[in-house]
């Protein structure tokens, strides 16, 4: 959908009465007349600027003309009245409409491809949380699991889920897939899931072959000796629990041996390396998550306001995919019959940046025009702030960041 679709959308939701009655924790919240409805609450929540909360606070009355901003005591006492629902609303009608079959989405081989991994989130260091969520490695840093299930070639999160450090990414993995079969299994008939070597286990390979979603999975050494027996190449192979999977055996450069196993049958040799490789989208998404979006730096202590930060965030990372592809759109336009080495596309970093200025003003007037306006004027902005797309290149893969931060880039490495 257009950016202005779901901009309407998101305020539809937003100014629902319904999206309240569900959401509040109590009657009597909202009840009253305030300066800070539970409308603008929840916009202020998707405001994505990252700075003190009070300083948030004061911004966002002053693009609002709000008048004397709420002290940061009274925002947190009233998001307490709340839970995180219009958030995950947000996620879920927007997802259902963009994979609804009225737009043309992009595929690979007329297939989705999506990806699943897991992570963690650094929380504050408060009680209330290292209680609710727990802390990992023997220190005393909380943290949460978090697992999305992610379009690699579209750039959406299809869906998210928060737990706590003893997360099991494999049964992460079963939600994300029942998710699939529920909400959309016009998709899930479509699709195929790319899944790192953390993952493979008999008993998921088995789910995902009873429900007929297809499959690319990289397989440690250590997973099933009829996979670690197969010959360099192309083979099929029947595991101890009677299913057949597709083993496809490569040498990579670094001359490890890549083992991928799968149910695609249909599908040449050749093509299941650069498969496999869209799986590195999942981490790109982290890293617009973690560094870009600034999710770890939460606007509360509590559970409940992490968790509204997380689902605000997951709409956030969607909005960025829309409005870059109408960058992209709006680059390739303006540079069509130019002479140019590589495709150009709008800096993700930018694109950030821009829309914490002018997101929440177009989200918030209420005047389409004035929206509409708003909206082809980030654009704009956006198509003037290019990097090159340079199919190819590599890095090497460190284990830790190189430098200290507040950031968790992909805690589980």
């Amino acid at each position: 959908m257009k950016s202005i679709q779901l901009l309407t959308l998101l305020q539809d939701i937003i100014y629902d009465t319904k999206t309240l009655i569900t959401a509040r924790l109590r009657d009597q919240a909202f009840t009253r007349v305030r300066k800070m409805t539970f409308a603008l609450t929840l916009c202020f929540l998707l405001d994505m600027h990252k700075t003190t909360l009070q300083t948030r606070l004061n911004l966002f009355f002053d693009k609002t003309g709000g008048g004397t901003p709420t002290s940061q005591q009274a925002f947190s006492k009233q998001r307490n009245n709340f839970d995180h629902s219009p958030f995950e609303t947000m996620v879920r009608e927007s997802v259902n409409e963009e994979y609804s079959g009225n737009y043309e989405l992009p595929l690979w081989n007329n297939l989705h491809v999506f990806g699943v991994d897991g992570s963690y989130l650094q929380l504050p260091k408060v009680p209330v949380l290292a209680r609710e969520f727990g802390v990992r490695g023997g220190g005393d840093r909380p943290n949460a699991g978090i697992s999305v299930l992610f379009d690699v070639l579209h750039g959406w999160v299809i869906d998210a889920v928060i737990t706590n450090t003893r997360m099991n990414e494999r049964t992460e993995c079963e939600k994300h897939v029942n998710f699939l079969l529920q909400q959309l299994p016009h998709i899930a008939k479509n699709s195929v899931i790319l899944l790192d070597r953390g993952y493979p286990s008999l008993d998921l390979l088995k789910i995902l072959l009873d429900s007929g979603i297809k499959f690319l999975v990289r397989c440690p050494s250590s997973f099933a000796v009829p996979i670690n027996n197969a010959p360099i190449g192309d083979s099929i192979v029947t595991l101890k629990n009677g299913i057949c999977v597709r083993v496809i055996k490569f040498v990579l450069s670094s001359g490890e041996i890549e083992v991928l196993a799968t149910n695609l049958f249909d599908v040449p040799e050749s093509e299941f390396p650069q498969l496999y490789a869209l799986r590195w989208g999942v981490e790109v998404a982290y890293f617009k998550l973690k560094q870009e979006l600034c999710v770890e730096k939460f606007s509360g202590k509590s559970p409940n306001s992490i968790r509204q930060d997380f689902w605000a965030s997951m709409v956030l990372i969607n909005c960025v995919s829309v409005f870059q592809k109408e960058a992209d759109e709006a680059i390739l336009k303006r540079q069509k019959g130019k002479p140019i080495k590589h495709l150009n596309r709008a800096r993700t970093s930018d694109l950030v940046v821009t829309l914490r200025n002018r997101y929440i003003f177009a989200n918030l007037c209420g005047y389409p025009v004035i929206a509409n306006f708003e909206t082809k004027a980030v654009i704009k902005i956006l198509a003037r702030s290019i990097s090159s797309v340079r199919p190819g290149r590599s890095f090497p893969r460190h284990p830790a960041p190189c430098q200290k931060n507040n950031f968790n880039l992909k805690s589980h490495l």
